[in-house]
């Protein structure tokens, strides 16, 4: 779910913030650390109970920073990244368990040497090879996700060309837009009347299905309606 804010002048600040999809591995993760200290947990309990009386107070201590340390992790896993737009300016800052900010990179939106659709709709290929780029910033809602894209910039935190990806808004792709080469902007334009076709084909077959679940229905309760007139003649 992502959540937008609007400050100050429309041409000058905007900033949108998206959550992070939690990766498969963090979740496998998360999962074995909770089986590994709920087995440590047991092991403790039991030889407190059966050999070694003395060390309650030890698995007492134990089962509170297993606690302690889970929540850590679980809060930790909460990543959101906000990407905050100043006069030309676009910067990308990552947030850990709403508290932990750090700033990822930061560069100007004229400096941009490429950008794109990360994924290939109707494909799924990536339309770009990340191997070429030493320095990939990964700031999207999920990398595999059909509204990622991918933008070629001059990151003034190392000060070398990197890939980064990202989930915009419409309202982030308008405010990137004026500031783009001739090239891509047309490439954008292109970008954008593809999206509106995509967009409308999938408005279309959702009306059709919709179209076809109704016709359904209704022949459904026509029946139901001519069964129960038969049954009162």
């Amino acid at each position: 779910m992502e959540k937008y804010m609007e400050l100050g002048s429309m041409d000058t600040y905007y900033e949108q913030a998206v959550k992070r999809k939690m990766q498969s591995s963090t979740v496998s993760g998360l999962i074995f650390g909770m089986i590994a200290i709920t087995l440590a947990l047991v092991v403790s309990i039991w030889l407190t109970f059966t050999i070694l009386s003395w060390m309650l107070p030890f698995a007492a201590l134990f089962l509170g920073i297993a606690i302690y340390l889970m929540r850590y992790i679980i809060k930790n896993s909460r990543v959101e990244y906000e990407y905050t737009f100043v006069v030309g300016e676009l910067r990308i800052s990552r947030i850990k368990g709403k508290s932990k900010r750090k700033t990822v990179t930061y560069f100007d939106v004229k400096s941009i040497d490429d950008i794109g659709k990360f994924i290939e709709p109707e494909t799924g290929k990536k339309n770009i090879d990340t191997m070429k780029y030493r320095i990939i910033f990964h700031a999207a809602v999920d990398d595999k996700n059909l509204d990622t894209y991918y933008m070629v910039i001059h990151d003034k935190v190392s000060h070398q060309p990197a890939l980064l990806l990202f989930t915009p808004n419409d309202r982030t792709l308008q405010m990137i837009q004026p500031y783009l080469s001739v090239p891509l902007k047309k490439k954008f334009l292109k970008m954008k009347k593809e999206q509106e076709k995509l967009d409308k084909e999938f408005e279309e077959n959702v009306a059709s299905l919709q179209k076809e679940i109704d016709d359904k229905n209704n022949k459904k309760n026509k029946k139901k309606t001519s069964s129960k007139e038969k049954k009162e003649a």
